[in-house]
């Protein structure tokens, strides 16, 4: 383009430098007129011929990549989605230690849920704010994550100005490879498969209250959930099998009196073992088995050994949600005497629609033995079966609200019937 305004100038000063004189000679003679008609033709034939040459020249100089018509910068598709979608942040960090450290990530959720409770102890009718769960992780670097889990246990204030504060959880998580991590702290031992797969927040589980063998420590329960110590868990190479490990060692927390009259927390030396399989030919199922031991305190000053197994066969796919779970208790085996408790539950849960989901659970326990341990035991754990039905109704993806019946029968006291309401969300 350049050398082309160069010649149009050129030819312009050519028919300028020719037309002045003979302006000045004729002015609008015909012969001058054909003079500059010629000169103009002439001029342009040599434009054309210039042209042409300096076209040929450059196409033999450039290579035939140079030649083709480039094409248009469009950013990868990955790139732009990142901007507008980042990846949502996880409670454990990512195992690949080939990708970089993208610094610290936080994550945090709330679950909290509001009751109306009639006769569910056999006496006590009344509203109640429930407890208060907040969840929080910190990823450390690839490899390591922070866990903390505080509970505030409004349902068990006695004055408007006390508030029950308990750390649920408290976690340093190594995330080393599919075949081993650790966690190291406060943690919910692994007995079973309640007692990890729904935590402290209501909104979690399908039903308002949990199976009594896993009501919680401070609340009456005679299941070690808590323990401070070291839990490591992985993956067992085994095909579709599919098995997985648990470990742990560390302190158990129990405390000596459900009746609150003697305040005697121990925290006493605990083990477990367990091992479940999650088969690949059919998702959802988990099978296991745990075995735990420690020394128990059923009473302030008083500590007996604890041995605790438990088997169960959970389903939990699609609309479906079925657990099943077993129990052996044996407690003590000195002159004081010995109790053995048998028990089991079993729920099933069927979502009707996508926020309709009637569920159904019954519940047995019988503990038996002999001495004073048979005789606390029988204190500790006064319940004999339980028989509950509700349903639950997802009004968001994070708001529900539950209705729900139950009968219990106790060793203590007659059998009676309950009825419960809650509202639940997370945030």
């Amino acid at each position: 383009m350049r050398s082309r305004a160069l010649l149009n100038s050129g030819l312009l000063l050519a028919i300028l430098s020719v037309a002045a004189p003979l302006f000045a000679q004729a002015g609008s003679d015909d012969e001058i007129i054909q003079k500059l008609l010629d000169r103009v033709n002439a001029l342009e034939r040599q434009v054309a011929a210039l042209q042409q040459t300096q076209t040929q020249q450059v196409q033999t100089q450039q290579t035939p990549a140079q030649l083709a018509p480039a094409a248009p910068v469009v950013a990868p598709p990955q790139a732009v989605a990142t901007e507008q979608q980042p990846n949502p942040t996880v409670d454990v960090p990512d195992t690949n230690a080939a990708q970089p450290d993208a610094g610290s990530r936080f994550n945090f959720h709330a679950y909290a849920d509001t009751d109306f409770q009639r006769d569910v102890d056999g006496v006590t009718k009344k509203f109640e704010l429930g407890e208060i769960d907040l969840f929080g992780t910190e990823r450390l670097s690839p490899h390591l994550t922070a866990l903390m889990e505080l509970v505030f246990e409004t349902d068990n204030q006695q004055l408007v100005a006390q508030v029950p504060v308990n750390i649920e959880r408290l976690l340093l998580q190594y995330r080393g490879s599919d075949f081993f991590n650790a966690d190291i702290g406060s943690y919910r031992t692994a007995i079973g498969y309640y007692s990890t797969a729904y935590l402290r927040g209501a909104w979690l589980q399908t039903a308002i209250s949990r199976p009594k063998m896993f009501t919680f420590e401070d609340d009456g329960g005679f299941l070690p959930l808590h323990a401070v110590g070291v839990s490591v868990n992985g993956s067992i190479p085994s095909g579709d099998v599919n098995l997985h490990y648990v470990l742990e060692g560390g302190s158990s927390r129990n405390y000596g009196s459900t009746a609150g009259l003697v305040s005697d927390i121990s925290f006493n030396r605990a083990s477990n073992l367990a091992i479940y399989s999650q088969p690949r030919e059919v998702p959802g199922l988990e099978i296991g088995i745990s075995s735990y031991h420690d020394l128990f305190s059923p009473v302030a000053g008083f500590a007996i050994d604890r041995s605790v197994w438990m088997v169960h066969f959970v389903y939990v796919e699609g609309r479906v949600e079925f657990l099943n779970e077993g129990l052996l208790l044996r407690l003590g085996e000195s002159p004081a005497g010995q109790a053995t408790a048998l028990g089991f539950y079993s729920q099933i849960a069927y979502r009707l629609a996508p926020s309709w989901r009637p569920y159904a659970r019954v519940e047995y326990l019988n503990v038996y033995g002999v001495g004073p341990v048979d005789a606390e035991t029988r204190f500790y754990v006064p319940w004999k079966t339980v028989y509950t039905a509700g349903v639950r109704h997802d009004l968001t993806d994070s708001v529900a609200v539950k209705f729900e019946l139950g009968r219990e029968t106790d060793y203590l006291r007659p059998s009676f019937i309950s009825a419960a309401a809650q509202l639940a969300f997370t945030f």
